[in-house]
Formats: C-alpha cells, sequence, structure tokens
C-alpha cells in the first residue's frame, strides 16, 4: 500500500515567519568575468570545484593552434584558481577518447570515491577522475531522452532518470556502470532536471518541477522492486537537489520566476529538508543579477566536503555568473570584539541602535577590503567598505535610517579572511 508522507506545512510557515537564514550570499565565484548557462555543480573529496556550462564553448587546447568547439567542465580549487587539469574538453583514458561536443551537460554529481559523474543531453554518461580529469567509465544511456542529473549511493550504485517522464524509466547501473535494470517507468506526464538517493540506494528522490512535487520512491532492499511512496515539499518546482553530506539534509530549489512556486516558498531559494521529521530547517538563496527574473532559474547546487559553503548556479541566459558562493555563519551572536588571522572586528557601538552606528575594525596587513551589511534571508543591504585599505585601525559609519527595525548582519571581507558579527536596529 502507497503511505503518503506527511510535510508540516505549519512548520514551513513558522520557520518562513520566525526563522532566519544562517547563510550569507557572497555574489559571483570565483568572479563575475565567468558567464554563462549553468547546468551542473559537484564539489569533489578535495573541495574542489566542478561547474558544467549548458552550451559547448570555442576554446584554445594548450600547445594548439587550432580551436575546438566541445562542452567545457571548469574545474576550481576552493581558492578560485583552477585546477591544473582544467577545463576538461575531452575525456581520455581507459579506452575512452571523447571530445565533449555535439550535445549539452545535463547534470552532475561526485560518486561514492568523490570522482565526477557528468550526464549529458546526448545519453551518454561518463566518469572522470576528481584528482586529474582523466576518463574512468562511460556509458550510453537507453532512457530515451535526456538525462537528468544522476544520484549515487555510498556503494556506487547510479540511478538515472529522463528530463521528460512521460514514457520513460529511471535505470540504475552498478559502480562499474554494468546495466542492472529499469527501476521505476513513469505513466505520468512532468518534466525533470536532477534526483538524489539515500545512502543505501533504496530510497529515490525525484523531483517533478512541472507538476511542483518531489515523488518518493522506495524498495525494502536491493532485490525488491521500487515502489511509489508519497511525495515530499509539495509546492517546489524543483529543479535541482542534493544531500550535503555533513549534516545528512536534503537540500531543494524551491522553483524561479518562470515557474513559481506555492507559498510559503519562494524562488530562487534552496530549502534544506530534515527527512526525520519533516520539516524545512533553513534556507539560502540565489543573488540576482535582474530582479525576479524568470531566466535565472536555481538549477545546481552542491556543498564543500564541511557542509558550510554552497556552490549554486542559475539557468538562463548566457550573461549571468556560472556559479555563486554562499557561506554559512559559524555564529550570529553579540560576541565583543571578533580576531580571526589577526584582523579584528569589533562589535558595532552603540548597539542596539537607532538610526546610527560606528563599527572599529583593524587591519594587520594591507589588502582589498569589503565591510557589507546584510539582512537575516542573506541579502546585501549596504556597502560601507569596497576598495583597497592599509593595516592599522579603520572606522565607519553605518547610517540605516532607510532600513526597518530588525537584526542585521556586518561582514568584513579582506585577503581570504571573513569575519561577521550581528547588529541591532530598533526605530
Amino acid at each position: 500500500m502507497k503511505q503518503k508522507l506527511l510535510f508540516s506545512l505549519v512548520a514551513v510557515l513558522l520557520l518562513t515567519v520566525t526563522g532566519y537564514s544562517q547563510w550569507v550570499n557572497s555574489g559571483a565565484w570565483p568572479d563575475g568575468s565567468l558567464l554563462g548557462q549553468l547546468h551542473g555543480i559537484a564539489v569533489d573529496p578535495d573541495g574542489k570545484v566542478w561547474l558544467g556550462n549548458f552550451n559547448p564553448e570555442k576554446y584554445l587546447p594548450s600547445g594548439s593552434t587550432d580551436t575546438v568547439t566541445a562542452n567545457l567542465i571548469r574545474v576550481f580549487n576552493p581558492d578560485g584558481t583552477p585546477a591544473s587539469f582544467s577545463p576538461v574538453w575531452r575525456v581520455v583514458g581507459n579506452g575512452i577518447n571523447d571530445t565533449l561536443k555535439g550535445s549539452n551537460v545535463r547534470g552532475m554529481r561526485a560518486d561514492h570515491n568523490g570522482n565526477i559523474i557528468i550526464t549529458f543531453g546526448n545519453q551518454r554518461m561518463y566518469r572522470v577522475n576528481y584528482q586529474n580529469g582523466e576518463g574512468m567509465n562511460k556509458v550510453i544511456l537507453t532512457l530515451g531522452t535526456s538525462p537528468t542529473a544522476p544520484a549515487v549511493s555510498d556503494d556506487g550504485k547510479i540511478f538515472v532518470g529522463p528530463v521528460v517522464n512521460s514514457g520513460s524509466v529511471i535505470q540504475e547501473y552498478d559502480a562499474d556502470f554494468n546495466y542492472l535494470g529499469d527501476v521505476v517507468s513513469f505513466s505520468i506526464s512532468g518534466f525533470s532536471r536532477s534526483m538524489e538517493c539515500s545512502a543505501d540506494g533504496n530510497t529515490l528522490y525525484f523531483p517533478s518541477y512541472s507538476r511542483g512535487i518531489i515523488i518518493v520512491y522506495n524498495r525494502p532492499d536491493e532485490f525488491s522492486a521500487f515502489d511509489s511512496v508519497g511525495t515530499i515539499m509539495d509546492g517546489v518546482d524543483c529543479e535541482s537537489i542534493v544531500f550535503n553530506k555533513a549534516t545528512g539534509n536534503l537540500w531543494a530549489s524551491a522553483g524561479s520566476y518562470n515557474d513559481m512556486p506555492d507559498p510559503p516558498f519562494t524562488p530562487n531559494t534552496w530549502y534544506e529538508y530534515d527527512l526525520s521529521t519533516d520539516q524545512v530547517l533553513d534556507s539560502l538563496k540565489w543573488e540576482f543579477v535582474v530582479p525576479q527574473n524568470p531566466a535565472e532559474r536555481p538549477r545546481a547546487i552542491d556543498f564543500s566536503p564541511d557542509g558550510n559553503t554552497a556552490y549554486i548556479g542559475c539557468f538562463g541566459g548566457s550573461g549571468y555568473p556560472l556559479a555563486q558562493k554562499v557561506e554559512k555563519l559559524v555564529s550570529v551572536e553579540d560576541q565583543g570584539e571578533i580576531v580571526v588571522n589577526g584582523y579584528k572586528l569589533s562589535q558595532n557601538y552603540p548597539n542596539p541602535f537607532n538610526p546610527t552606528t560606528k563599527i572599529n575594525f583593524e587591519l594587520s596587513a594591507s589588502g582589498f577590503t569589503t565591510l557589507k551589511i546584510y539582512d537575516m534571508l542573506g541579502n546585501e543591504v549596504a556597502t560601507l567598505v569596497q576598495n583597497e585599505l592599509t593595516a592599522g585601525s579603520h572606522s565607519v559609519n553605518f547610517n540605516a535610517a532607510n532600513l526597518a527595525s530588525g537584526t542585521y548582519l556586518y561582514q568584513l571581507n579582506v585577503n581570504g579572511t571573513r569575519i561577521t558579527n550581528k547588529m541591532i536596529l530598533l526605530k
């Protein structure tokens, strides 16, 4: 018997009204010059970030005088510098010698060993070694439609679903890319972009974004058939979904201004969902290039190994940043003077304040410095400093006359060090 999974809308409403995000979006990453249409993000065990642009691009390989047109998989170290083998424009190794062309990137996922699985619209699926970018495995899927981003269990089982649901299937492969069978058949209509699975591979989470649901399939063990057991997060038009392995919680995008989610969910927001309690715990947001732009659709997300940094991407026009970096605040309590790597950020004074306050900070070395104010949803509301500063003591006045009463965060960012504290505006 199919069992409906309960989802507490009351809990979501309470979190929307009384809760606050612990995440701050620091904008385009690694910088604002990298533009495109992102359709896949994966983070490997070293913290390197793999970005898959949807469309092919012209590229001049090192040592060549001839350009190639290929899907470029860009790989960046955590500090934003390119990996030595980036970009991956062809897959070579283990009998594979393929230029990534003639199709488009559909999704990416780090597997149980941290290697990167990439799906393409021509139904090719590759595994690439995360340490050197070399090819490891390849298979041609038989979905009959473009594939979603894959899901991978802790023992390496791979599940791939269809973008166009009706008349297609979810397929299962073993850790060596051997086909194990069609495990779910679709008679329903709809469109999907991504999927996830439980650690043991016996529960599948399959978002049908055009139907506003995430369908859950379960089997008792790997030798049994999957059955639909209900839905979760009803009302989200989810185009990207991933487990934050550091916490074990599921993160799913809610929709966009192209496909509006049902209230209380908001567009271009990813929500953290606790499967054990059926509750939404937290959220983080895409920072719009163009406000309320229907062309900015939240289609990719993954987390750093420690779970405290999210990398997110939107699909749309080619003039948008490939990715944004969103960081979790370790604490937002009043902390007085905070010292990190020799840099000091003092508690604003007075605090609470109305409407002006002073922020003092000290730099142990010169460098490009920003001091920004955020609301508790992670939206930037003011930039107080954004230029080169010399080492030493500095003081900035902040006038919040145009802001509503509430709690705000102020963040100092200099030479790769970020320090955040909390201030309270009372009018």
